[in-house]
């Protein structure tokens, strides 16, 4: 199961490119109630089209692990970040996320972990999409304010 976090879904959703991510995810894509929630608000103050997320299970915190943690995720995070990084810990998802904070602790926890620039890279690495392409919307996600290393691929390939 793949994870994504508002940070990654947002700056897909923002070019019009989730397709990009759904077919990254390979029928495996997940987002928490969270970050559906969090999604959903940004539809209704016009930020994003409003889109069909059928394609990604939504997962709720079940256990009593994922509550505990997410309770103290939530001290220093907002509540898409900490329900992502509670279940990944708990479940062994795979995890999306741009979030440096979140990335940190992941990369801590030992989960595997990916963003936006990862999603272009390896769809370019298993052909799925050119480099020309990918570039496209890394300028996409800059347009739209994504701080990135930089503004080609080509640099990170």
């Amino acid at each position: 199961m793949v994870l994504i976090d508002n940070t990654v879904l947002s700056n897909y959703a923002l070019i019009g490119e989730l397709n990009i991510l759904q077919d990254y995810s390979k029928g495996k894509g997940a987002i928490t109630d969270y970050v559906l929630a969090e999604f959903e608000r940004g539809v209704k103050e016009g930020i994003f089209i409003n889109t069909n997320l059928d394609w990604l299970e939504v997962l709720t915190l079940v256990e009593y692990k994922e509550k505990f943690l997410f309770e103290i995720l939530c001290k220093r995070l907002g509540a898409g970040e900490s329900s992502c990084l509670a279940i990944s810990i708990s479940r062994g998802c795979d995890l999306l996320s741009d979030d440096m904070a979140v990335r940190k602790i992941a990369m801590r926890e030992g989960i595997r972990l990916s963003g936006s620039i990862g999603v272009l890279l390896e769809l370019i690495r298993i052909n799925r999409i050119s480099a020309e392409k990918g570039n496209t919307i890394l300028k996409g996600f800059i347009k739209h304010g994504y701080f990135s290393p930089s503004d080609k691929l080509d640099e990170l390939l």
